[in-house]
């Protein structure tokens, strides 16, 4: 990071489960899944550079009413070719833009696409939209407690989620911002702006969040700092 020095650091690849009393169980985001070094050898070749600690599947968590997935990179949405979920909620934009082009360039492979998935799938941009303080969005179960809110910048059709919970506001803005810092402190994150599919996009993203710190509590996808304050259990 700019004004940071730079160095290279151990980061979490983070999913969320959303308990809604009325929607059921969530899965934010699916992470990692070991067929992605099975798809073909660019996929392996990636996995083995990066140094990705690719689990051997997801863990049990219970019976799932849904999937909400905030973009379509490996990192956030590989495991959906094992879960194959029966409501998925993403975006028109950002599918659409995974089609587009090789598949080391978009960040995404064709084949983690369930077969006879687009029949289970609600597009977020179809949701009615509704405001919650600075934020706009869009509400995912018609109460205001839960909003999907278009983070440009990073990629194509990325949203984050804005939780009112017992504990207050969490905002879960995926890849964003690639660490905390950027917005505490005013670093600069490198690499992850050499590969945004929009740098002034993600930099008036980035300024339009750092204006809610203290408003809510923002994570995002792949911060430790925001790794370890997670509550556990």
């Amino acid at each position: 990071m700019s004004g940071g020095g730079m160095r290279m650091i151990r980061q979490p690849v983070l999913v969320g489960i959303l308990e809604h009393p009325r929607a059921g169980t969530w899965l934010l985001d699916t992470g990692l899944h070991p067929q992605l070094s099975r798809l073909d050898w660019k996929l392996k070749l990636f996995v083995a550079l990066s140094r990705m600690r690719v689990p051997g599947g997801l863990p049990p968590s219970g019976p799932l009413d849904g999937v909400f997935l905030s973009h379509f990179h490996l990192d956030h949405a590989a495991g959906l070719c094992a879960l194959r979920p029966e409501h998925l909620l993403t975006s028109r934009e950002g599918y659409e833009s995974s089609r587009l082009g090789s598949s080391m360039h978009i960040g995404w492979h064709p084949k983690l696409w369930p077969e006879g998935q687009m029949e289970r799938t609600q597009w977020l941009e179809d949701l009615p939209r509704r405001n919650s303080g600075p934020v706009h969005g869009f509400d995912l179960f018609g109460d205001g407690s839960v909003l999907a809110v278009p983070l440009p910048g990073h990629c194509h059709g990325q949203y984050g989620l804005l939780c009112e919970t017992q504990a207050g506001r969490v905002f879960f803005v995926a890849d964003a911002v690639g660490h905390t810092y950027v917005l505490t402190r005013g670093l600069r994150q490198r690499l992850p702006s050499w590969i945004a599919a929009d740098r002034a996009a993600e930099a008036r993203t980035q300024a339009w969040l750092r204006n809610l710190l203290g408003w809510c509590w923002i994570v995002p996808s792949h911060c430790p700092t925001a790794f370890l304050k997670l509550p556990v259990g």
